[in-house]
């Protein structure tokens, strides 16, 4: 992609492989269907903070996440800090993989990742991975920070191509992860989450009254300055079935159909999608913008900034709402 004379990559952060969840963006909605926020349901406004410094008291979660930080200043990568708010993500997560029999990335709601975490209100651009051990025997043997870092390794010794965990695992842009893990009926289920976190803030606001609207408005970290927003629609989530979910064994973020640019720089263009000057920028480097969703289904915004105007734009946040 293209912004101004700027080659402009949109990263697919992927578990392993490249599965592409987008739909086509359609027709607008009638106005004798008016939409709702479905999801997050539990707010219509919500604001996320840069997470405070924090450890995991879990002595699981603790052994995982010195691992990964251990693996990553081996490659001559920085350490990742932890995030306590994923971690439970991916707890729940992993529960309700065991009660559904299910695997992967994918419960049988049909919710994908980056949408579940962004319906817990966590806007950091995010990347999975998720190990699974079973047993024949009525619980394991082995301790479970045993199969935890069993999990985390076999994930590590992956060779190229087929290397997607690892590739998350040392992806030189995250800058936060989260373990969560459930151990039942000779099952234990691990998950990673990684984000990349670029905003020292990001929250939205979504009006109840006629056609339903969406305010953002957020601040880059010190020394980092907000390009473009990204926005892609698919089709609202369905119920699958356990051999669906299961064979979903990667994703990707859905392809964008709309950028916005700061007001006034009418000559950005992002390539291969339309785009509109409509983010409002203050002097302080904090911006805000609205969004009208013109049908039901999931709108995933991703916000692009960079460390100085001619280094290339990297996503730094994510957040999913879903109208019905």
């Amino acid at each position: 992609m293209k912004l101004a004379r700027m080659t402009v990559g949109l990263t697919l952060w992927i578990a392993n492989g490249l599965w592409l969840a987008a739909g086509l963006f359609g027709a607008s909605t009638s106005d004798s269907k008016p939409l709702m926020l479905r999801a997050p349901a539990s707010f219509r406004e919500w604001r996320e903070d840069w997470p405070r410094a924090s450890a995991p008291a879990d002595p699981i979660k603790r052994a995982v996440f010195q691992n990964i930080n251990e693996d990553r200043l081996n490659a001559g990568l920085s350490p990742v800090a932890w995030d306590e708010a994923v971690s439970r993500v991916a707890d729940e997560f992993c529960t309700r993989q065991i009660a559904e029999q299910t695997r992967c990335h994918f419960l049988m709601d049909g919710i994908p990742p980056y949408a579940r975490t962004g319906f817990a209100g966590i806007f950091g651009k995010g990347a999975e991975n998720s190990v699974s051990w079973r047993t024949s025997a009525s619980s394991f043997s082995e301790p479970t920070v045993e199969l935890a870092l069993s999990g985390h390794q076999e994930m590590m010794s992956e060779e190229p191509p087929a290397d997607g965990h690892r590739r998350t695992i040392l992806n030189p842009e995250v800058t936060h992860v989260g373990v969560g893990y459930a151990i039942d009926c000779g099952r234990f289920q691990m998950a990673q989450e990684f984000l990349t976190r670029g905003l020292q803030r990001l929250g939205f606001q979504v009006t109840k009254e006629g056609r339903p609207s969406a305010l953002f408005e957020g601040q880059p970290r010190a020394r980092r300055f907000l390009r473009f927003v990204t926005i892609a629609w698919e089709a609202s989530p369905r119920s699958i079935t356990r051999e669906e979910a299961n064979s979903r064994v990667t994703y990707s973020y859905p392809k964008p159909f709309l950028a916005y640019t700061p007001e006034g720089e009418i000559h950005l263009q992002v390539a291969d999608m339309e785009t509109r000057d409509q983010l409002r920028l203050k002097r302080d480097g904090s911006f805000s913008f609205t969004f009208s969703p013109p049908q039901p289904g999931l709108y995933t915004f991703v916000v692009y900034t960079s460390s100085q105007e001619a280094i290339e734009p990297r996503p730094s946040a994510s957040a999913t709402l879903w109208f019905e």
